[in-house]
Protein backbone atom coordinates (compact mmCIF):
# COMPACT_ATOMS: atom_id res chain seq x y z
CA UNK A 1 0.00 0.00 0.00
CA UNK A 2 1.35 3.42 -0.93
CA UNK A 3 1.08 6.24 1.60
CA UNK A 4 1.94 8.81 -1.07
CA UNK A 5 0.35 9.92 -4.33
CA UNK A 6 3.82 9.98 -5.89
CA UNK A 7 4.42 7.10 -8.33
CA UNK A 8 7.02 4.66 -7.01
CA UNK A 9 7.80 0.98 -6.72
CA UNK A 10 9.42 -0.66 -3.70
CA UNK A 11 11.33 -3.90 -4.24
CA UNK A 12 14.17 -5.92 -2.77
CA UNK A 13 17.61 -4.54 -3.53
CA UNK A 14 19.52 -6.33 -6.27
CA UNK A 15 23.20 -6.32 -7.12
CA UNK A 16 22.49 -4.09 -10.12
CA UNK A 17 21.35 -1.37 -7.67
CA UNK A 18 24.70 -0.98 -5.89
CA UNK A 19 25.99 1.92 -8.03
CA UNK A 20 22.79 3.92 -7.52
CA UNK A 21 22.68 3.15 -3.80
CA UNK A 22 26.30 4.21 -3.36
CA UNK A 23 25.61 7.42 -5.29
CA UNK A 24 22.67 8.26 -3.02
CA UNK A 25 24.69 7.36 0.06
CA UNK A 26 27.60 9.56 -1.01
CA UNK A 27 25.25 12.49 -1.61
CA UNK A 28 23.48 12.20 1.73
CA UNK A 29 25.63 10.56 4.45
CA UNK A 30 28.64 11.54 6.49
CA UNK A 31 29.74 7.95 7.06
CA UNK A 32 29.72 5.80 3.95
CA UNK A 33 30.11 2.16 3.05
CA UNK A 34 32.23 1.29 0.06
CA UNK A 35 30.96 -1.19 -2.54
CA UNK A 36 32.70 -4.14 -0.87
CA UNK A 37 31.14 -3.37 2.52
CA UNK A 38 27.71 -2.86 0.94
CA UNK A 39 28.00 -6.14 -0.96
CA UNK A 40 29.11 -8.04 2.16
CA UNK A 41 26.23 -6.65 4.19
CA UNK A 42 23.70 -7.29 1.41
CA UNK A 43 24.77 -10.95 1.21
CA UNK A 44 24.18 -11.65 4.92
CA UNK A 45 21.12 -13.74 5.69
CA UNK A 46 20.09 -11.33 8.45
CA UNK A 47 20.02 -8.29 6.13
CA UNK A 48 16.83 -7.01 4.55
CA UNK A 49 17.48 -4.48 1.77
CA UNK A 50 14.99 -2.51 -0.30
CA UNK A 51 15.07 0.18 -2.96
CA UNK A 52 12.42 2.56 -4.23
CA UNK A 53 12.24 3.30 -7.92
CA UNK A 54 10.53 6.45 -9.18
CA UNK A 55 10.45 8.59 -12.33
CA UNK A 56 12.89 11.49 -12.44
CA UNK A 57 12.13 14.91 -13.99
CA UNK A 58 12.57 13.42 -17.47
CA UNK A 59 10.23 10.52 -16.72
CA UNK A 60 13.02 7.93 -16.51
CA UNK A 61 12.59 5.41 -13.70
CA UNK A 62 15.59 5.19 -11.37
CA UNK A 63 16.56 4.20 -7.85
CA UNK A 64 15.26 7.04 -5.70
CA UNK A 65 16.02 5.68 -2.24
CA UNK A 66 17.08 2.64 -0.27
CA UNK A 67 16.98 1.09 3.18
CA UNK A 68 18.99 -1.63 4.88
CA UNK A 69 17.72 -3.46 7.94
CA UNK A 70 19.16 -6.23 10.11
CA UNK A 71 17.37 -8.89 12.13
CA UNK A 72 18.82 -10.70 15.16
CA UNK A 73 16.40 -12.97 17.03
CA UNK A 74 13.33 -10.75 17.52
CA UNK A 75 15.19 -7.44 17.26
CA UNK A 76 15.21 -5.38 14.07
CA UNK A 77 17.66 -2.59 13.40
CA UNK A 78 17.54 0.11 10.77
CA UNK A 79 21.09 0.24 9.40
CA UNK A 80 20.57 2.95 6.79
CA UNK A 81 17.80 4.74 4.96
CA UNK A 82 18.22 7.50 2.45
CA UNK A 83 16.50 9.26 -0.42
CA UNK A 84 18.20 10.84 -3.42
CA UNK A 85 18.16 14.65 -3.06
CA UNK A 86 15.92 15.12 -6.11
CA UNK A 87 13.26 12.86 -4.56
CA UNK A 88 13.08 14.32 -1.04
CA UNK A 89 9.68 15.01 0.56
CA UNK A 90 7.78 12.62 -1.69
CA UNK A 91 7.15 9.89 0.89
CA UNK A 92 9.86 7.57 -0.41
CA UNK A 93 11.58 6.96 2.94
CA UNK A 94 8.22 6.25 4.58
CA UNK A 95 7.33 3.73 1.88
CA UNK A 96 10.67 1.93 2.04
CA UNK A 97 10.49 1.85 5.82
CA UNK A 98 6.97 0.39 5.73
CA UNK A 99 8.08 -2.34 3.32
CA UNK A 100 11.02 -3.23 5.56
CA UNK A 101 8.88 -3.15 8.67
CA UNK A 102 6.41 -5.60 7.14
CA UNK A 103 9.17 -7.99 6.06
CA UNK A 104 10.83 -7.85 9.48
CA UNK A 105 7.54 -8.46 11.30
CA UNK A 106 6.86 -11.43 9.04
CA UNK A 107 10.33 -12.75 9.96
CA UNK A 108 9.58 -12.53 13.69
CA UNK A 109 10.84 -9.10 14.76
CA UNK A 110 9.12 -7.65 17.81
CA UNK A 111 11.26 -4.60 18.62
CA UNK A 112 12.86 -2.01 16.38
CA UNK A 113 16.07 -0.04 17.04
CA UNK A 114 18.12 2.58 15.26
CA UNK A 115 20.81 5.14 15.86
CA UNK A 116 21.00 8.60 14.35
CA UNK A 117 23.37 11.52 14.51
CA UNK A 118 22.45 13.85 17.35
CA UNK A 119 22.48 16.89 15.02
CA UNK A 120 20.31 15.25 12.35
CA UNK A 121 17.08 16.89 13.51
CA UNK A 122 15.19 16.08 10.30
CA UNK A 123 15.91 12.36 10.69
CA UNK A 124 15.02 12.40 14.38
CA UNK A 125 11.69 14.07 13.56
CA UNK A 126 11.07 11.49 10.81
CA UNK A 127 11.75 8.60 13.19
CA UNK A 128 9.52 10.16 15.85
CA UNK A 129 6.75 10.38 13.23
CA UNK A 130 7.15 6.61 12.84
CA UNK A 131 6.68 6.09 16.58
CA UNK A 132 10.30 5.87 17.72
CA UNK A 133 11.36 7.30 21.08
CA UNK A 134 14.83 8.12 22.35
CA UNK A 135 16.14 5.28 24.52
CA UNK A 136 19.81 6.17 24.92
CA UNK A 137 22.91 7.81 23.59
CA UNK A 138 26.34 6.71 22.39
CA UNK A 139 28.86 9.41 23.19
CA UNK A 140 31.35 10.30 20.46
CA UNK A 141 30.06 7.39 18.37
CA UNK A 142 30.82 8.76 14.92
CA UNK A 143 34.31 9.25 13.52
CA UNK A 144 33.98 13.05 13.82
CA UNK A 145 33.08 12.76 17.52
CA UNK A 146 29.36 13.41 17.17
CA UNK A 147 27.04 11.53 19.52
CA UNK A 148 24.51 8.97 18.33
CA UNK A 149 20.93 9.08 19.60
CA UNK A 150 19.50 5.60 20.14
CA UNK A 151 15.81 5.19 19.37
CA UNK A 152 13.42 2.26 19.68
CA UNK A 153 9.82 1.15 19.46
CA UNK A 154 7.86 -2.08 19.47
CA UNK A 155 7.13 -3.52 16.06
Amino acid sequence: MLMSDFAMTIREMEEKDFAAVLEIQNATHFENWDEKALRNLWMKTYTFAFVAEAPDAQGEWKVAGYALFALAADEAELLAISTAPEFLRKGIASEIFAEGEEALADAGARNFYLEVREKNRAAIAFYQSLGFDKCGERREYYSDGENAVLMSRPL
